[in-house]
């Protein structure tokens, strides 16, 4: 299987939300509101977002944020989003994602990558410890403001 790995294109979201759909299966998805969102991030210059494709086919994304952090006393990389289709998962894919996605942080002089992921995901955590090198250093607290 040929993956090619390249930044993503406005043109790729409708891909990227049916994505989304598979990683968060029992949430109701604003596909107006998603848009805005990639479109927001894709034209950003602090965000990143990577596809993976197999034969013209998107089948994996990853979108990052570069953010000042005061722990690691400079800039990060914050994955916000990474996903890789179900029937394309353990193929490798994934870790191309992350590891094109710490190359760029890397040149961009972040300090340190990182990610939060649901509780519920234990095989997502098994990969980001056990394959990537992740370390879980933090609890994430969330509180809604609307």
């Amino acid at each position: 299987m040929d993956v090619k790995i390249r930044k993503a294109l406005i043109e790729d979201f409708p891909s990227v939300f049916s994505l989304f759909h598979q990683l968060w299966p029992n949430k109701e998805l604003n596909e107006t509101d998603m848009k805005v969102v990639f479109d927001r991030g894709i034209t950003s210059n602090t965000d990143l977002y990577i596809c993976a494709e197999v034969n013209g086919n998107l089948i994996g994304f990853c979108a990052y944020g570069i953010v000042n952090n005061f722990w690691q006393e400079g800039q990060i990389a914050y994955v916000y989003a990474m996903i890789v289709d179900e029937d394309q998962r353990g193929k490798g894919i994934g870790s191309e994602l992350l590891k094109t996605a710490c190359d760029y942080a890397k040149k961009c002089g972040c300090k340190k990558i990182e990610l939060d992921s649901g509780f519920q995901r234990e095989k997502a955590h098994k990969f980001y410890t056990e394959k990537m090198g992740f370390e879980k250093r933090a609890f994430l607290f969330s509180k809604d403001l609307s």
